[in-house]
């Protein structure tokens, strides 16, 4: 026998220490395949898992965002008297309080003829967004006539207008009017303030229009966002110390009258504004 090395006893120690890892069997390739199917099936099911969980999360945080959206603008629309003194009072009255002002006053106008002028058309061109703290809307003084029907609105072979003072027009009228509320607030406006005819100086009208402000009154109250302020203060009182508050027709406000009937809505004007104010502006 020969001799062992002096190195010998120390490998074979060793040797003994470190005992050969014990490998397990290799699968099979069914078997394999069918854990990496089971892998990939748990790993979707934990990505679906995770996104319905995130979601919520995400729908909150675009709506904080939306909410804090900073209301600069106001938006007027209305008939012929928002291109006279009480537009312009009103433009300047909201300018000086830092609001970016729209003025868009059609002659003429109404809910009533929308073949003559289609308020609605007007409204989708004017800038309606979720920045606008309010629209103002005037309308209403032109609508004691006869009530024009778009063609979806008709009966087979019916009429083509619809008589003022009949229960037809009454419905058809609030409908128009709360349609047309509640699409400033579908477009986003903090607010849609419905400014009711102001009194007029010719008796037969002046009727006529408190029927109307009744049906604006009712229809606004059906919207999300709208409200109406009555002008109301003159019947009877047509003039201030010798000055008109109404121009000869009767119905269109003199710059006197205007700065009255803002005078008389300022208050509750500026209530509504103060939910939401524009941040201060340079003078």
């Amino acid at each position: 026998m020969q001799k062992m090395s002096q190195g010998a006893p120390d490998r074979a120690r060793y040797s003994l220490r470190v005992p050969n890892p014990v490998l397990a069997p290799a699968a099979s390739p069914p078997a394999q395949r069918a854990s990496w199917s089971l892998a990939r099936c748990c790993l979707a099911a934990l990505c679906c898992c995770c996104s319905w969980l995130a979601a919520p999360s995400e729908s909150a945080a675009e709506t904080a965002v939306a909410s804090d959206v900073v209301k600069t603008d106001a938006v007027l629309v209305g008939s012929s008297s928002f291109n006279q003194a009480f537009g312009r009072i009103l433009e300047r009255e909201l300018q000086r309080r830092g609001y970016q002002v729209t003025r868009k006053g059609v002659s003429g106008a109404g809910l009533a003829r929308p073949d003559f002028h289609d308020m609605s058309q007007v409204l989708e061109s004017l800038p309606i967004g979720k920045s606008t703290a309010a629209v103002f809307v005037y309308l209403g003084v032109n609508d004691a006539q006869a009530a024009w029907l778009y063609p979806h609105e008709r009966g087979p072979a019916g009429p083509e207008s619809v008589p003022f003072g009949t229960e037809a027009w009454d419905n058809l009228y609030s409908t128009r009017a709360r349609d047309f509320v509640e699409r400033i607030c579908q477009r986003g406006a903090q607010r849609a303030i419905v400014l009711l005819p102001v009194d007029v100086e010719r008796t037969g009208l002046q009727q006529q229009l408190e029927h109307i402000r009744e049906l604006q009154s009712r229809a606004v109250a059906r919207t999300s966002c709208g409200v109406v302020l009555r002008t109301s203060g003159d019947a009877g009182q047509f003039d201030e110390a010798g000055v008109p508050k109404r121009m000869p027709d009767g119905y269109h406000m003199s710059a006197r009258g205007a700065q009255i009937v803002w005078e008389r809505i300022q208050p509750e004007v500026l209530r509504l504004l103060a939910v939401n104010p524009p941040p201060e502006t340079s003078r």
